[in-house]
């Protein structure tokens, strides 16, 4: 049994937040949940260097792309995204946030947090995600995405990550043409 999930937690606590698996959703003004959930295939519009990301680089994606099912269960699965959109509530002003996705560790030095700087401007949603693109990334567990200004969290949405194929709604509605040939 590795140590370092354990001294996540326990760090945690010792800072005060509670520990993931004792965490729910919460949203917190100025930002609004907009929908959180499973997109079966995102086009890239680009990619920005995000040096705080295992992969060091930001996949750009529509921000308008609807969710395609709305669920706290993801399947690991390549080429599926998880995440949320959110937006600001009428009259606020939050030039950015940070976007900090904590995971089970991955990759060969066992990254379990990841953070980016987005854009958050009333009137647009921001569509913050995570793609299954690497078998590294495959890590079933509890997965937590923050919005953060300022080292205060405003809006937190966790996700269950489970073994391929454990989600039928995910499956229908990502893999139907995969199951049917």
């Amino acid at each position: 049994m590795s140590t370092k999930p354990l001294a996540a937690v326990f760090a945690a606590l010792i800072a005060g937040q509670p520990a993931l698996a004792e965490v729910g959703a919460f949203v917190s003004p100025p930002v609004t949940l907009e929908g959180f959930g499973v997109i079966c295939e995102v086009q890239l519009q680009g990619t920005r260097p995000a040096p705080d990301t295992l992969s060091g680089l930001l996949n750009l994606v529509d921000q308008d792309r609807p969710i395609d099912v709305e669920t706290l269960q993801v399947p690991a699965e390549l080429g599926l995204s998880f995440g949320i959109r959110s937006s600001l509530t009428a009259g606020s002003a939050v030039p950015e946030v940070t976007v900090v996705v904590t995971h089970p560790p991955m990759g060969p030095n066992g990254v379990t947090v990841e953070r980016w700087p987005t854009p958050m401007n009333f009137g647009e949603t921001s569509l913050n995600l995570f793609t299954f693109e690497h078998e590294y990334e495959l890590a079933e567990g509890a997965w937590m995405f923050q919005l953060e200004q300022d080292g205060k969290v405003l809006l937190q949405q966790p996700f269950q990550v489970t073994a391929p194929g454990t989600v039928p709604a995910v499956q229908q509605a990502c893999f139907a043409a995969e199951i049917m040939s």
